[in-house]
């Protein structure tokens, strides 16, 4: 099998991250905010299926599509609820923290990231759905935790996999004001992939992650109410609770057993660009 390199990782991830971000979302989002936001994700999907079609690679091993058993994918979905609250409320003492020293970020992008989340029709609720919750759950998963974790896997170990995919998922998003929260939720998701084998954790906290805050900011605006997604500091017996219960649910999952192990690492320098790894399920 053969994965990635380092260099050819980023060769991909420069060119598709700055195009979706600086080029389709703004010339799109002029017309419509949520069909640009649709059409940043599959930018990234296309620039990684253009590389894997061009490689021959086979996808399945490359983005991690090995069934996951339904413990693991139960287990992960009541984490990431938990994780949600966690890094919500890190996120919101971060930003106050910012605001003390005046380095919050411009009003202009706080509202513009809680305007795009409001849904004032049903055609917006689904819009919202789609381009805030589903398409990017799938598609940054299979691009981040799939294409980028696996080959940095392949040719450096877990560690770097690990702080390498959730650093580029953080850098990815343009925001440094959050660059910590978000960096903290990639190693979340990237943990979920290394104790798994499989995206499809990943892909189900990611997805619940981002339904949870759509749904908290409209509870908010329409009747007041400040769940998943705190805009006031939460009570500290609730914060410790909520990570008491992640760090117990990271633990289960661990435990979990797994469908198919993850590439063994034992490596073929005979090809200068890629490395080939043995299949232990070939024969």
């Amino acid at each position: 099998m053969i994965y990635p390199t380092p260099a050819q990782l980023l060769r991909v991830s420069l060119p598709a991250l700055l195009m979706a971000h600086f080029l389709v979302w703004p010339l799109i989002g002029l017309r419509s905010a949520h069909a640009g936001l649709i059409a940043a994700e599959l930018v990234i999907i296309w620039f990684m299926a253009l590389f894997i079609r061009r490689r021959r690679l086979a996808p399945e091993n490359l983005l991690l599509l090995n069934a996951a058993p339904l413990g693991s994918l139960a287990i992960a979905a009541a984490t990431a609820f938990f994780a949600s609250l966690v890094i919500a409320e890190f996120d919101l003492l971060w930003g106050l923290g910012l605001a003390f020293f005046d380095l919050a970020p411009p009003l202009s992008l706080q509202r513009g990231l809680l305007e795009v989340q409001i849904a004032r029709t049903p055609l917006e609720m689904i819009l919202g759905f789609l381009a805030l919750a589903l398409f990017p759950g799938v598609c940054e998963e299979l691009f981040f935790r799939g294409f980028v974790f696996t080959g940095l896997y392949a040719h450096r170990g877990p560690t770097t996999a690990l702080l390498g995919s959730a650093l580029l998922f953080a850098l990815a998003h343009f925001n440094p004001w959050q660059l910590p929260a978000l960096l903290l939720f990639g190693l979340f998701l990237g943990l979920l992939v290394y104790w798994t084998h499989s995206i499809y954790p990943a892909i189900l906290a990611h997805f619940i992650n981002n339904l949870l805050s759509f749904a908290g900011v409209n509870l908010r605006a329409y009747f007041g109410l400040e769940l998943f997604t705190p805009f006031q500091p939460l009570p500290l017996p609730f914060t410790l609770a909520a990570v008491l219960l992640l760090i117990a649910g990271l633990l289960l999952l661990r435990r979990q057993p797994v469908v198919v192990e993850l590439i063994d690492g034992q490596t073929d320098l005979s090809k200068p660009d890629a490395v080939r790894i043995e299949d232990q399920y070939s024969n």
